[in-house]
């Protein structure tokens, strides 16, 4: 009897060892879709900041330089890009005045996707529109008037509107409120949370 302790001492039995793998394969099984979520809602929260962050940093330039400065989105062959752009002759950003070469480019273009996995610029479908608005979220998923174009003032105001992002089962709204250029973020995974 002494010699069946002293092995079962030195290790573990087969049997146990099975039942040891079984439970660590049914733990990761159960935990991955979770971690799989977590990650996609990290990559999106991610992407969104920073694009809450090229807000903030045109409107900052806007005050400073006391010159109208825009983000304008553009869709192109390669890829959709944005662009940061400063007036040239004062009266604001606009299209026809960027052709001409009137608003001079400050940065840019930058690719929309953030270089960011899973993340896009989009509106997934059967997504409810964010609070206080009614309805689902369908359309443009950059929603900044006609010109796709955000706009701050040498006051500080800005544009209003919501750029979009869609990531595995998510959502996440950068909204710029148009008197005081606050910029919000909020996400969307079974329900709207600020952020």
């Amino acid at each position: 009897a002494s010699r069946h302790t002293a092995m079962r001492s030195r290790g573990f039995s087969l049997v146990e060892m099975m039942v040891v793998t079984a439970v660590i394969v049914i733990m990761a099984a159960v935990g991955y879709p979770h971690f799989r979520g977590y990650t996609a809602d990290a990559h999106l929260l991610g992407a969104a900041r920073a694009f809450k962050g090229e807000f903030r940093k045109a409107r900052s330039m806007a005050i400073r330089s006391g010159v109208y400065t825009g983000i304008r989105f553009e869709r192109r062959l390669e890829g959709d890009v944005f662009a940061v752009y400063a007036d040239g002759n004062g009266n604001g950003i606009r299209t026809a005045d960027i052709r001409r070469g009137l608003d001079r480019l400050v940065a840019g273009p930058f690719p929309l996707n953030a270089a960011i996995p899973g993340v896009r610029v989009g509106i997934l479908p059967g997504i409810p529109v964010p609070p206080p608005g009614r309805g689902q979220l369908t359309g443009d998923p950059i929603r900044f008037g006609r010109s796709d174009i955000l706009s701050f003032s040498p006051l500080g105001t800005a544009t209003p509107g919501t750029f979009y992002l869609a990531g595995d089962g998510a959502q996440a709204a950068v909204r710029v409120i148009g008197g005081s250029a606050r910029v919000r973020l909020m996400t969307w995974r079974g329900r709207w949370r600020a952020r």
